[in-house]
């Protein structure tokens, strides 16, 4: 009974919408800055397996009291160390008749923040001798990140009026009020990657390089006569 009803006031306001869209541009301006890291996340941990979860526990531990031992000696401060991860579950042999469980294993990663990002090898070579048997990684970082992103927000800012203002004048028309700002980002960082069991590092060479912080602004304008 009231579908006519109802079909007769979308049609109604359908060109009401559509119009409250017109009149409009979208603009996306881009900007990008480079900035040397002058902060390094290293990750590593110890992996122990035993019989008893006790025994793969005990020696889990004598290790990691080593590792923070020499962290210690590296005069890194508590509060830049953090265990990432703890985890203990039955270890499981496999084989061709399948699989049996033959004990337990126990690992505890750490990650240390480090203000020398030169240190970097050094430190993993440290944390190996001292016990570390799994390094995750290493992430460089730039402190000062939001500043440096504030002034590549201006630029991206900048081009997007540009672009917009060209394009207006090129219709005849003039830019009006803005209506929406969006931001999108992304920062690529080269990051070399230790994974697996650890061998002896030898103060390996890493290369913190720059990283290119990225952002990109969409703004929306109504569009004047």
């Amino acid at each position: 009974m009231f579908r006519p009803f109802l079909i007769a006031a979308l049609l109604i306001a359908s060109p009401a919408i559509a119009e409250d869209r017109d009149g409009r541009i979208i603009m996306t301006g881009t900007a990008s800055v480079s900035a040397t890291p002058d902060q390094a996340i290293v990750s590593a941990g110890v992996m122990t397996t035993a019989k008893s979860a006790r025994a793969a526990l005990s020696e889990n531990t004598k290790l990691m009291n080593q590792v923070f031992a020499a962290l210690k000696d590296l005069n890194i401060e508590d509060r830049n160390i953090t265990t990432s991860r703890f985890n203990i579950s039955p270890h499981w042999e496999h084989g061709p008749n399948g699989s049996q469980q033959n004990g337990y294993q126990v690992s505890n990663q750490v990650t240390v923040r480090l203000d020398d990002v030169t240190a970097v090898g050094a430190a993993l070579d440290t944390l190996v001798r001292a016990g570390a048997n799994q390094a995750g990684g290493v992430q460089f970082l730039v402190k000062k990140r939001d500043e440096l992103l504030d002034t590549a927000r201006t630029e991206a800012v900048g081009k997007a009026k540009d672009r917009a203002t060209l394009y207006a004048e090129a219709a005849g028309v003039k830019l009006g009020k803005i209506v929406e700002i969006t931001e999108g980002r992304s920062h690529r960082r080269p990051q070399p990657v230790f994974a697996g069991r650890a061998a002896s590092l030898e103060a390996a060479p890493i290369a913190a390089g720059e990283q290119d912080l990225s952002v990109s602004v969409t703004i929306t304008w109504a569009l004047n006569d």
